[in-house]
């Protein structure tokens, strides 16, 4: 949640839920650093979400709570193309384009590339789109459906900003499978400007997520009240690795006039602060972490915001910082720091799951309305007549 901390003093202020800390719990899991509930009945649940919805945050116009449902607690945030392990091979590229091709007729209708991607997500294809939902019964179905007794779930929350389907950041992100090796992109290759794009995933200080809402075009996606978090690829900074490597390991780069009066001026950059864990050991690529993050942005931005060239500077980023930042093919995950600030969670105890189940149904939420495709209405028939 944007400014977890306001939430957690909200909850301590209200004398009626003073019971309400005996659901907090501590949190081992290093992927959920982050204020944890754990509850036994959609009751408590429903309490929980309840005090979400009336926490306020200032600066947050038009955000609303975003719910993700998962039926073990362990499973990471991550989408389900940021699970292959290496992607530097054209895979999302393969993936789409044969879809594309094999299946034209079912997607000539749509007009965005998040609107490609969200229905071939509703059809299992591995996307950079991770589910949620803004309906919390519907995350705590989808986190009680399965492994029933088995595994502890998860309902992991977050105040976000929902953006229509045509979002241009969006849609440069989401176009990404047009290229089949994303490691040859460079921040000023997209058509957002590169300010505009590093202002808007990492500079600002409610670090809002991509997140967006696609078009009800079936009655599963209605019913499911579906948003995505949408998941762009790393963004390495080579001019940070330059400096830091020296001038012996990057001599074809500090011989270049042009380039070296660039280097030369973010020599003066706070690189340590901005790239605590880079440290060049060898020359191997992989060993330098200069990975683009929500604090290096902010220092960087800082410093020139103070610099008396930063104006000019940021007003001209283009031509200062061209080639400075490129893509990677792995996706940017969720770092611990921003999971600690900008979520929280609801546990499921694993033994109530199959009561908890039952509680929904009598609320209207069941796999027959979840999935409101025939099969499930027969399923559920048989369910209770056999």
């Amino acid at each position: 949640m944007s400014n977890i901390r306001t939430f957690i003093a909200d909850i301590k202020s209200r004398k009626m839920y003073k019971n309400m800390n005996d659901c907090i719990i501590e949190s081992n899991n290093e992927n959920y650093p982050h204020l944890t509930f754990q509850v036994k009945s959609v009751v408590d649940y429903l309490r929980i979400i309840e005090l979400l919805s009336k926490t306020k945050y200032e600066n947050f116009v038009g955000g609303e709570i975003i719910y993700r449902g998962m039926s073990d607690a362990e499973w990471k945030l991550i989408p389900s193309l940021g699970r292959c392990l290496d992607l530097s091979n054209g895979q999302e590229f393969n993936l789409v384009n044969s879809f594309l091709a094999l299946r034209p007729e079912a997607f000539q209708e749509l007009n965005t590339n998040f609107e490609i991607l969200s229905k071939m997500q509703h059809y299992g294809l591995p996307t950079r789109l991770l589910d949620f939902t803004t309906n919390p019964l519907i995350a705590l179905f989808f986190a009680c459906n399965e492994f029933i007794g088995a595994k502890d779930a998860r309902v992991v929350c977050h105040r976000a900003y929902v953006n229509v389907a045509q979002n241009p950041i969006i849609e440069e992100i989401c176009g990404f499978y047009n290229y089949f090796t994303q490691e040859d992109i460079w921040l000023e290759d997209l058509s957002i400007s590169p300010k505009k794009y590093l202002q808007k995933l990492y500079r600002n200080e409610d670090y809002r997520f991509l997140v967006a809402r696609p078009f009800n075009w079936n009655e599963r996606i209605r019913r499911q009240a579906a948003v995505f978090m949408i998941f762009p690829n790393k963004l390495f900074d080579h001019f940070a690795l330059f400096v830091s490597g020296g001038r012996e390991a990057y001599g074809d780069h500090w011989k270049n006039e042009s380039i070296r009066n660039l280097l030369e001026m973010v020599e003066n950059e706070p690189l340590k602060k901005m790239y605590p864990n880079a440290v060049v050991k060898s020359f191997d690529f992989d060993s330098r972490d200069f990975y683009v993050t929500h604090r290096s942005i902010k220092f960087l931005f800082d410093y020139y915001n103070e610099n008396t060239i930063g104006e000019y500077m940021l007003n001209n980023w283009e031509n200062p910082f061209k080639k400075r930042f490129q893509f990677d093919s792995e996706l940017q995950n969720i770092d611990s720091e921003t999971m600690k600030r900008e979520f929280c969670s609801i546990v499921i105890d694993k033994k109530k799951k199959k009561e908890i189940l039952k509680e929904l149904c009598t609320l209207g939420i069941d796999e027959s309305y979840v999935y409101p495709e025939l099969q499930y209405a027969a399923k559920k028939i048989k369910d209770t007549y056999l």
